[in-house]
């Protein structure tokens, strides 16, 4: 898994405004032919919906890695 941070607080508040509405959420993952997994602090990560099953997602969506996420040191607000 690649991280790329958004560019500019713009597309980091598009970022937001997108992940926020279940509407516009589920419409880019028709689109685009994907699951969206998303973490505390804009930490957003795309998987082919066949790979759910996969260590990388369920990685990201352990509790873990949603605890270890919100840690002062790892998180960029």
């Amino acid at each position: 898994m690649t991280a790329v941070p958004p560019l500019s607080e713009k597309e980091r508040a598009q970022l937001l405004q997108m992940m926020g509405g279940d509407a516009i959420w589920g419409a880019v993952e028709r689109y685009l032919g994907i699951k969206l997994a998303f973490q505390n602090c804009h930490n957003v990560a795309a998987f082919h919906p066949d790979k759910l099953n996969s260590s990388a997602y369920q990685g990201f969506m352990s509790i873990q890695s949603q605890i270890l996420n919100q840690t002062p040191e790892l998180v960029d607000c």
